[in-house]
């Protein structure tokens, strides 16, 4: 079993979100719409693991997944 949880720790480091702008891996997960303001949300944001981005959504250009705390990249 140690095995499997050592190969799963490294799929979770080789997944991690690099910017392509600047190469940062401080990257924050972008939520569209309004979401409910939970401790947990309240806490996401405080540690740069998410930001708000609103409920206007144009469907004809790709939305941006991920924001770069380091550089504002959207991506």
């Amino acid at each position: 079993m140690g095995d499997y949880a050592d190969m799963d720790a490294e799929n979770e480091e080789s997944a991690e979100v690099v910017c392509p702008r600047c190469g940062s891996r401080h990257v924050a997960q972008i939520l569209h719409g309004m979401p409910a303001f939970t401790e947990e949300l309240q806490r996401e944001l405080a540690e740069g693991k998410v930001v708000l981005d609103g409920c206007d959504i144009d469907i004809f250009h790709p939305t941006p997944s991920c924001h770069c705390n380091d550089c504002e990249e959207e991506f």
